[in-house]
């Protein structure tokens, strides 16, 4: 039925969502996963910057197009090409300040605004691996095979063992 409220006519929501819905394409668990693959590569192949944003923002210039060819024409002062003047210890100063903590980073989420039976960072958990925990050497990262008496750390050969004996347990023996 229609019902009247504050003199707007609303339509039952029922009978318009079973339209809907029958218009809406239902994927199977291959094509979900395929979608999402589609849409994590996008965001791994987008490099945007905040930085690099910013930078082209202040560096637009007034473009006139010219009445003879059609083409643009860029109006400054200067008739020779701009350098841009790059800092070095500026622009990795830039990046260290644009890194932030996985705190900073939960803290702007704010997930406390979330109802409770949305899955955040916070209360999403995974059941424990079925497999065991992989062991790599603390040297030269690979499979390591052998431990250390002393540390309990995990190492790949002797000459592995040799250099852990040398670097980290030099205080120890």
């Amino acid at each position: 039925g229609e019902h009247k409220m504050n003199g707007v006519e609303r339509v039952e929501r029922e009978r318009r969502t079973r339209k809907v819905s029958q218009r809406v394409r239902v994927f199977d668990e291959d094509q979900r996963r395929q979608i999402i693959l589609k849409r994590l590569k996008l965001l791994e192949d987008d490099h945007w910057q905040e930085e690099r944003r910013r930078d082209d923002d202040a560096e637009d210039e007034d473009y006139v197009l010219s009445a003879s060819s059609g083409d643009e024409v860029a109006v400054g002062t200067s008739k020779r090409p701009k350098k841009k003047k790059t800092n070095k210890k500026r622009d990795a100063w830039a990046a260290a300040q644009q890194c932030k903590s996985l705190q900073e980073v939960l803290d702007e989420a704010q997930y406390h605004q979330y109802p409770s039976w949305v899955p955040t960072y916070l209360s999403v958990a995974a059941a424990p691996s079925r497999y065991p925990p992989r062991r790599f050497c603390s040297v030269s990262g690979v499979a390591g095979k052998y431990r250390c008496p002393m540390t309990g750390d995990y190492l790949g050969s002797l000459d592995a063992y040799n250099t852990h004996r040398e670097t980290r347990l030099r205080g120890l023996i």
